[in-house]
């Protein structure tokens, strides 16, 4: 990846938590919006926010592993409210939050 895609991943995945605005992320990357979406998009297969959303939803899968409810993870991950993240889930992970999470607790029992 080039340099300022890389700055821009690293970023996401530092604050994946916080709001990140494409111009502060263009900022931190060095590049104007229109390039740095173009050149992330080229390099990484999604744009920015996309991959934003897909780093929030691998660290709620992780939370959910980790014992959290489904209804505390919107805020931990940085998404708006619990629809939003139900949303989100479902589309990338093909289930909802709190489905996950209790299969997850069931292997761990089984165990």
């Amino acid at each position: 990846h080039s340099r300022p895609v890389r700055r821009a991943m690293e970023h996401l995945r530092e604050r994946f938590a916080e709001p990140v605005t494409l111009d502060e992320l263009a900022t931190h990357a060095g590049l104007d919006k229109f390039h740095l979406c173009r050149a992330f998009r080229a390099q990484i297969g999604l744009p920015p926010h996309t991959y934003l959303t897909h780093l929030r939803i691998q660290r709620a899968r992780q939370l959910l592993a980790e014992g959290v409810r489904a209804s505390d993870l919107a805020h931990h991950v940085g998404l708006y409210d619990q629809s939003q993240l139900t949303r989100h889930f479902r589309r990338i992970v093909g289930t909802t939050p709190a489905r996950y999470g209790q299969a997850h607790r069931r292997v761990h029992v089984a165990m």
